[in-house]
Order: C-alpha cells, then sequence, then structure tokens
C-alpha cells in the first residue's frame, strides 16, 4: 500500500512487499526451497508443478504462478485454465534448459510425497529417497 497525496491508502497493482518481494527471475529448487510456498522471491509466470490431485485432474501437468497468499496459490494452465492450490503443492523446477522448465520430480519412499530434486542432487548422482520432511527423522 502507498499513501496518495490525498492522504488515502491505494495499493499497487502487480507487486509485493515485505518478505514477498518480486522477484527479477525465475527461481529453480534449491535446498531451502523446493515449492512456490518456501520461496521468499517470487516472480509472476514462475513455472510450477502441480503434485496435488485436484477435482479436474491436473496432478502432473506444469502451469504458471500468478497469485499468491498465504493459504492459496492461483496457477494458470496452457490450456487457460485457472485453479487454486496449496502453495506447498507446486514445486519449482530443477533447472531451465533453453528457457523451458525442468522437473526432476521424485516420491518420498516413506510418505509418498512428491518433491523436486536440486540441480547439485542430480549432479551427485546420488538421488534421496525421502522428501526433505521425512531426511529429519
Amino acid at each position: 500500500m502507498t499513501l496518495s497525496e490525498s492522504g488515502w491508502y491505494r495499493y499497487r497493482v502487480g507487486t509485493e512487499e515485505g518478505p514477498f518481494a518480486q522477484a527479477s527471475n525465475f527461481s529453480v529448487a534449491i535446498s531451502q526451497a523446493r515449492n512456490i510456498r518456501d520461496l521468499r522471491h517470487r516472480k509472476y509466470g514462475q513455472p510450477v508443478y502441480v503434485s496435488s490431485d485436484h477435482p479436474l485432474a491436473r496432478k502432473g501437468q506444469t502451469a504458471t504462478w500468478e497469485k499468491f497468499n498465504v493459504r492459496l496459490a492461483v496457477v494458470k494452465f496452457e490450456d487457460g485454465a485457472v485453479l487454486g492450490y496449496d502453495p506447498a503443492d507446486l514445486l519449482l523446477p530443477t533447472r531451465f534448459d533453453n528457457g523451458k522448465p525442468v522437473f526432476e520430480v521424485r516420491a518420498c519412499e516413506l510418505c509418498r510425497a512428491a518433491f523436486t530434486l536440486t540441480q547439485g542432487e542430480v549432479e551427485e548422482k546420488k538421488e534421496p529417497t525421502r522428501c526433505p520432511a521425512c531426511l529429519e527423522f
């Protein structure tokens, strides 16, 4: 929000403030942020991988992130469909090849939750078999 000359507050359209500032580039998965919820700097149009079931059977498809709040992230699919998801269910790409996102997604052997590999994990040739949440146990 910004204070206008008339003394009223107005919202700046298309920007986020505080710890969730607008990023200048698209992000990839890192050990501290593998999904859109954990990402501190987001950019509109960020490619994401849908890892949850939805009534419209979109699990496993890629989309672009449009809007976000703490409980809901709105994404847009290639066919124009716009749906809301839990931000934790929208995974970040592992890397970009020629400007296109590449998602290296694996399922945890304990809880079966999907998680994205980081570029470092792919290069190590020893992929983790558990998601970051299960590694803590």
